[in-house]
């Protein structure tokens, strides 16, 4: 009984290594063809007019709105917000970078433009303390 059962093992393992071999010509063959046929690219810029401007008191509730979309916290004020067609839809903290997102919407190329204007505004706070030290340790040392 026991040759048996090791026959069976064999005869199924088989099986398994010639169904593997028929699965790789497959693939080989039309692997070409469904990469030729795939989808392109989703969008990663949305379409629509983009505005970037320092929020206001009337921005309170949507901007709270946004944060929890994106399960966190309002950050800290003065804050930079992202509009794209009058709605917000991204804001950056000046004070410490943190940023919020609605995560329902392409909002790459927005905070992209956030992060940019926060570092053109001198808003990205976390560079200035390594000058700050190097200034600190070149004075001690000179």
């Amino acid at each position: 009984m026991r040759s048996e059962i090791m026959n069976h093992t064999e005869l199924y393992l088989q099986m398994i290594r010639q169904r593997a071999v028929e699965i790789e010509r497959r693939a080989q063959r039309l692997g070409p063809l469904l990469a030729a046929a795939a989808d392109p690219p989703a969008a990663t810029v949305a379409p629509g007019q983009l505005t970037v401007r320092l929020a206001n008191a009337a921005d309170g509730p949507r901007l709270q709105a946004v944060a929890e979309l994106d399960s966190a916290a309002l950050p800290a004020a003065p804050l930079l917000v992202g509009e794209r067609d009058g709605r917000p839809v991204a804001a950056i903290s000046l004070s410490d970078g943190a940023v919020i997102a609605d995560p329902f919407v392409l909002t790459a190329d927005v905070v992209a433009l956030l992060r940019l204007r926060a570092r053109q505004l001198g808003g990205d706070r976390r560079r200035r303390p390594r000058r700050a030290l190097v200034w600190r340790l070149s004075r001690a040392g000179g």
